[in-house]
């Protein structure tokens, strides 16, 4: 009890009054929830995804409303080098060379932008023009002669060949009198972005229907702005920039199923985007398909890997799948009749019903006895890799680059004296590498405060804020014991006990004389 009286003389903390602990013991809480609830909810996604979020004035969107830098796409042409001998018989296959690139950068505007806040949805009118890069090419391909096979001539000729007798035959006589080869000799620009073919010009004179231009390019035909469509995407976290629609139809009209024109695997935009950006919180479950209106189908992808990027960013790794390019009884309905090539997509529906095909550079994956009959091809999987690299928690679009290539699919053309030669036979023309370019400032920005800054920044809240509330619930403790301490004393004096009381004194009294004698 000496302990307690001496405490009690001031030596001790006071006793702590309820609201003071109450105070000590609250702050302490609302720290270890706050670290908690940083260390559960991941607060940089959030932030993220206030940032990126689609609305008016916002960042995607002032993005968007404006002109934008896209894709670099390199132009390869198979060059023929044994144009006469093939034609003559004299060899048996045909022979070609790459040449190329020639590389041409998208710019893309998204006309006419309208945004519906209140459903999450946005449309436009994709535009896109191209700007050569001298740079990043092999030569100017306006100075650059290429003996190409005549794309209008031996698709036409091919088409015919299932048309009667008599009209396969004034077929025959137009194409003598205007002197149609089956190979011309031009500049690599002149095949790129148009050529003067008396066929298409008759065509797109007396065919104003069927044939809707006046010369024939490769680039031309696929940059052809003259052909409006409109797009509906998605503009939510989740769906963002995800396809819901294009010129009113919730699918792809022209690969319907004659018997039933409703959606199917093989038309539906259920998880197809133009690679512009994709959803946030991505998963490598998360499907995706790539449309692009020249591609005329979806471009079917498969998860493969994640990987670390710049900036310390996850990209998931996406490959173009065999199913591309592959028939099945999933996929038929992507070919017409007698355009169903294993290693190929048909391309006819939108092209004017001509008998061009898509496949992999160098036919790359396709059955070998697909180019039996031609000879200078490489199929090479390493060099024609294709991969779409995309960052998980905004939907960034790190890196893509894929390879697609153009073909004439020549059928029984026995009937025309000048391509005779070519049938049955699958002739490639060129192919085209798409590469996307460095990520943007801003973008390199978001994954910096994305996966590095930020997660650090909040981790040391986190644990600072953890610190804090141990050390208040560690006063609180303190301060709670001694008040127990004090309630057990209250009203006790400051006395010893009975047992341990000092004795006094006594003295004993004798009778002593003042003055001895």
């Amino acid at each position: 009890m000496a302990f307690i009286a001496n405490r009690r003389i001031g030596e001790g903390p006071p006793a702590a009054s309820r609201t003071k602990l109450l105070v000590y013991f609250s702050c302490a809480l609302l720290c270890l929830v706050v670290a908690i609830t940083i260390m559960v909810i991941d607060p940089v996604q959030i932030i993220g995804e206030f940032n990126t979020v689609i609305k008016k004035n916002s960042l995607v969107y002032s993005l968007l409303d404006q002109d934008m830098d896209g894709v670099h796409v390199r132009a390869f042409l198979f060059n023929v080098t044994n144009a006469e001998r093939f034609l003559s018989g004299e060899d048996k296959n045909l022979k070609v060379e790459e040449v190329g690139p020639f590389t041409y950068k998208e710019i893309r505007s998204q006309d006419d932008l309208v945004l519906r806040e209140a459903d999450h949805t946005m449309s436009y009118s994709p535009h896109t023009k191209t700007v050569f890069i001298p740079e990043e090419s092999v030569s100017d391909p306006n100075e650059t002669t290429v003996v190409m096979p005549n794309i209008a001539m031996l698709s036409m000729t091919s088409m015919v060949s299932t048309f009667p007798y008599f009209t396969r035959m004034g077929y025959n006589f137009l194409v003598n009198q205007i002197n149609s080869r089956p190979f011309r000799t031009m500049t690599a620009y002149e095949y790129l972005w148009g050529y003067n073919e008396k066929l298409i010009t008759l065509g797109n004179r007396f065919l104003p229907g069927w044939i809707s231009f006046g010369k024939m390019g490769i680039m031309d035909r696929m940059y052809d702005n003259s052909v409006h469509y409109r797009i509906d995407l998605g503009a939510g976290h989740y769906d963002k920039f995800e396809i819901k629609a294009m010129n009113g139809y919730d699918r792809l009209t022209f690969w319907d199923d004659p018997e039933n024109n409703t959606k199917s695997k093989c038309n539906s935009f259920e998880n197809a985007y133009e690679g512009i950006s994709y959803p946030s919180r991505m998963t490598p479950k998360h499907e995706v398909r790539i449309y692009r209106n020249v591609l005329c189908r979806f471009l079917e992808l498969d998860y493969v890997e994640s990987r670390t990027m710049q900036e310390n960013s996850e990209g998931l790794v996406y490959r173009i799948s065999n199913r591309t390019f592959t028939h099945n009884e999933d996929t038929m309905c992507l070919c017409r009749k007698g355009m169903c090539i294993e290693g190929m997509s048909d391309l006819s529906p939108c092209f004017y019903s001509l008998p061009l095909t898509l496949s992999a550079a160098h036919f790359t994956g396709a059955n070998p006895k697909i180019y039996d009959r031609v000879e200078g091809l490489q199929p090479d999987e390493k060099r024609h890799e294709s991969y779409f690299i995309i960052e998980p928690k905004l939907g960034i679009v790190l890196s893509t680059k894929f390879s697609v290539q153009v073909n004439i699919v020549v059928k029984d053309v026995s009937f025309n004296p000048a391509a005779k030669r070519f049938s049955n036979m699958n002739v490639p023309v060129g192919y085209f590498n798409i590469v996307q370019p460095p990520i943007r400032e801003i973008d390199r920005h978001n994954l910096y405060m994305m996966y590095t800054l930020g997660p650090y920044t909040f981790l040391a809240v986190a644990i600072g804020l953890f610190v804090i509330a141990v050390a208040l619930l560690t006063h609180w403790i303190r301060l709670l014991y001694w008040n127990w301490v004090c309630s057990q004393d209250k009203g006790m004096a400051f006395t010893y006990p009975e047992d341990t009381k000092p004795k006094t004194k006594t003295y004993m009294m004798t009778e002593m004389p003042l003055i001895s004698k």
